[in-house]
């Protein structure tokens, strides 16, 4: 869940470093399990994923009611299996500790399972990355007890994933939330070396975007950052409607060397960037071209949500669509995994019920 394994023919070939192929049902309460409270009495219909090396179970373990079955799958073939064994025993909440790359495995996973009849999904943010949790508004400190008192209560929300496929693959699509390229690759490095100093979720944002922001104005990277990188991009479906946001939009459809390119279904993103511009659901793409002048400047404007028609001067276009058609030089990013580099289709996925305490 902290790394992703992938080859040639199949984007979704997703794995778990370390550890076996055994399944590790945690029943006995080991280190990072504490059981706490009362056993709900629908305990047989809840499951929990854990990721066991995710930074915050690791430092604060996690408080499971009893009863509550909780499983770490060290493989993906092990989590398809753990899946269908809840889907076949009728679990309706599977709660998943961990951060955000181990919320896009196990929805992977799930994903060609879940064609009717699909568990709600909670998220508890245990990772060191953890922005579809800070979307839902999720505190850190959430419980799985809480979890299961906001499913009594139907306390949901709807959120449709990106799903990433390659043009005429037949595998299941891989499903996230958070999708970048360009720079965004590089961002991500810098990203994990915060982490290995001990910086974490927002910190580690600000600290990778500063790092970026130096590089890209000062040239402190190299050329390479200033140049970007060659992604080519096409919205089958999404037209113009005239002046304004959306006619400005279509004008990052083509190939040329850009800067950085986002896409994400969230509402909300860490640090209350809004690179998107005002809050709204479904798929949105922020796409720069290369250089960007007045770096500093249009950077600015860009994640404090700023003007459509201005940024598009500066060669920076927001667009919503249901799907994009790419072609990427140098790889991407889905929910701090990097994936390689080539053509994929991102298509904009059916709502998934997340429970949110």
């Amino acid at each position: 869940m902290d790394g992703t394994i992938y080859d040639s023919r199949s984007l979704a070939r997703l794995a778990f470093d370390g550890g076996t192929d055994e399944l590790r049902p945690h029943l006995n309460a080991p280190a990072f399990v504490r059981r706490t409270g009362r056993a709900p009495l629908d305990a047989s219909r809840v499951a929990v994923i854990c990721n066991p090396r995710s930074h915050g179970v690791k430092t604060n373990g996690l408080d499971v009611p009893p009863g509550v079955e909780v499983l770490s799958p060290r493989t993906r073939s092990e989590l398809r299996k753990t899946l269908t064994e809840f889907k076949e025993r009728g679990v309706g909440l599977i709660v998943v500790a961990g951060g955000d790359g181990t919320v896009r495995d196990v929805l992977t996973c799930g994903g060609p399972l879940w064609k009717s009849g699909a568990p709600a999904i909670a998220v508890l943010p245990k990772g060191k990355t953890n922005a579809l949790a800070f979307d839902f508004g999720i505190d850190a400190e959430a419980s799985v007890a809480e979890v299961i008192d906001a499913w009594h209560a139907d306390r949901l929300t709807m959120r449709p994933a990106i799903e990433i496929s390659r043009p005429g693959e037949a595998a299941a699509p891989v499903r996230g939330f958070l999708f970048g390229a360009g720079i965004f690759v590089s961002a991500t490095d810098l990203a994990q070396t915060t982490h290995r100093f001990g910086a974490f979720n927002n910190l580690a944002v600000a600290l990778s975007m500063l790092g970026s922001i130096a590089n890209v104005a000062f040239g402190f990277g190299g050329s390479g950052w200033r140049e970007g990188k060659r992604i080519s991009i096409a919205a089958p479906g999404a037209a113009p409607t005239g002046p304004g946001p959306k006619a400005a939009g279509m004008d990052v459809v083509g190939t040329r060397n850009r800067l950085i390119m986002l896409v994400s279904t969230m509402h909300r993103l860490p640090l209350g960037v809004r690179p998107f511009g005002e809050e709204r659901g479904g798929m949105k793409l922020l796409a720069t071209e290369a250089p960007v002048p007045n770096f500093l400047v249009n950077f600015w404007r860009t994640i404090r949500g700023g003007d459509d028609a201005r940024l598009a001067k500066a060669g920076i276009y927001r667009l919503d669509a249901q799907r994009f058609d790419i072609d990427v030089e140098d790889g991407f990013v889905l929910d701090g995994e990097v994936f390689p580099g080539g053509r994929y289709i991102l298509r904009e996925g059916a709502p998934i019920a997340f429970v949110t305490p």
